[in-house]
């Protein structure tokens, strides 16, 4: 199922995309290739620790949002960044439907809904036309 609005909650071992309308929701876990211990493999340029990111799970986790045409990206750290930075390359469709990107630490999944929905439901005020 496909909607309009779309959220992904992404860090860098697990994916959660949602499509949803106001009153119904269906979900997509993706689980990256590589699970923790390669988080702390090697040092960025700034000293701190740094993981590659994982393209192959990007790609599932694209594959997840097919179809969206407005899309939340929200988690914690720099993945969410990568990750968008990502659909703007190498899935620009994807890429452009991106109306946000937000920290989050690890809510539960009703909370990421329930945030989403506020968002969109906010985005969607904005730009009506008796708005």
């Amino acid at each position: 199922m496909s909607h309009y609005h779309a959220v992904v909650w992404i860090d860098h071992q697990k994916a959660t995309a949602w499509h949803f309308t106001p009153t119904e929701q269906s979900n997509s876990v993706v689980h990256a290739r590589e699970q923790h211990q390669r988080v702390h493999s090697r040092k960025s340029a700034h000293g701190g620790h740094k993981s590659p990111a994982d393209h192959g799970f990007f790609d599932e986790v694209a594959h997840a949002l097919e179809g969206a045409h407005e899309i939340l990206v929200m988690g914690p750290a720099q993945t969410k960044q990568e990750f968008a930075a990502y659909l703007k390359e190498k899935h620009p469709q994807l890429g452009r439907a991106i109306v946000g990107v937000e920290s989050a630490d690890h809510p539960t999944d009703a909370e990421v809904l329930a945030y989403a929905r506020r968002h969109f439901t906010a985005i969607d005020r904005m730009f009506s036309p008796s708005a």
